[in-house]
Formats: C-alpha cells, sequence, structure tokens
C-alpha cells in the first residue's frame, strides 16, 4: 500500500492552490490514500487531494473554526495491516516553548516525541507537520514521519510516500522551487 504524506498546505495564505507539480506527482505514484497531518487553512484543499485518493485528515494550529470543527485534532487508522495515527503536532505553548526552533535530534525534542506518543498511544507509525521541516525518524519503537510543508518553506517545498509492504519505508520528496 503507498500512501502520501502531505502537511502545512496553507490555502490560500502562503499558496493560491495546491501546485500542479504535487497533484501530478500523487497521481504518478498512484497512491491508494493521502494523510493530511493538518494546517490546511481552506477544505476545499482536501476536495482536491480526494480527486487522486481517498483523503484523511487531521485539523492543525492555524485552521479556522470553519475547518477546524469539521476534522478531528488526531485520527487512528489501519492500513496496509499497520496502525498509523495522525496529529498535527502543536502543543500547548509551556511544552513546545522548550524545544520548538530546535532540531529533531536536539535532547529536548524528547518532550515532543513522548507527548505524541502518549497523545497517540496504538500508533506504530505517528504522522505530523507542524515544524514545516521535513523528518523520517525512529524513536523508541515508532516511526515518526513529517513530510514537511507543501507551502513552501523558503522555497522549499516537500511532502512524503509511505508504503507498507512486507517492510516499511518512508521518504521525502522535494518538490521543485516554488515561489
Amino acid at each position: 500500500m503507498k500512501i502520501a504524506l502531505v502537511s502545512d498546505t496553507h490555502i490560500p495564505t502562503s499558496l493560491a492552490r495546491l501546485p500542479e507539480q504535487l497533484l501530478d506527482r500523487l497521481d504518478l505514484e498512484s497512491v491508494d490514500t493521502i494523510l493530511h497531518a493538518g494546517d490546511i487553512v481552506r477544505l476545499d484543499v482536501i476536495d482536491a487531494l480526494e480527486r487522486i485518493a481517498p483523503t484523511t485528515a487531521v485539523a492543525g494550529n492555524m485552521d479556522p473554526p470553519e475547518v477546524a470543527t469539521v476534522l478531528p485534532d488526531r485520527a487512528i487508522l489501519r492500513l496496509g495491516g499497520r496502525t498509523i495515527g495522525m496529529k498535527h503536532g502543536h502543543q500547548r505553548h509551556a511544552l513546545q516553548d522548550r524545544y520548538i526552533g530546535l532540531g529533531y535530534d536536539a535532547p529536548e525534542m524528547e518532550l515532543f516525541y513522548q507527548a505524541m506518543a502518549t497523545q497517540l498511544p496504538d500508533a506504530e507509525i505517528i504522522v505530523f507537520g507542524h515544524f514545516h521541516a521535513p523528518v523520517v525518524k525512529r524513536w523508541n519503537d515508532r516511526l515518526f514521519v513529517n513530510p514537511g510543508s507543501v507551502a513552501p518553506t523558503h522555497g522549499h517545498s516537500t511532502f512524503a510516500l509511505l508504503d507498507l509492504g512486507a517492510e516499511v519505508d518512508a521518504r521525502i520528496v522535494e518538490l521543485s522551487r516554488l515561489g
């Protein structure tokens, strides 16, 4: 099973619409499903992704009430024989202020990984966004994947592909420079 992971599309605040390059690539990859890890901002983003594959999304901290009241703040899915948890990744400010802006390997990030593991206790794979920085990282017995941001951060736009076969393979895909 091939799953596309996207996050932080920020439409229309950062981009007017989903990049054609992203939509073409998702179509070319023949993904079975798409998971959006929040900061969608406008619900028609889900409609655009649904034209490619069934899409599940969670709300992010930048999603307005008309989005945040429709989408859950977290989801647990059983796909390809694996349990995938999804949450945007923002935490209460008192916790988040201790690690935000640090790299994924900083000791303080243990607080984030522990919080997410507690919030998604059954997940073998945790998909998140929020940091606008892609990562595929093993932490304890879980795989954490941040697909990065579709909305260009310093010109970089990324998503991730997650293959669930006998082995789990996750990789970050960078789109050509946007904006």
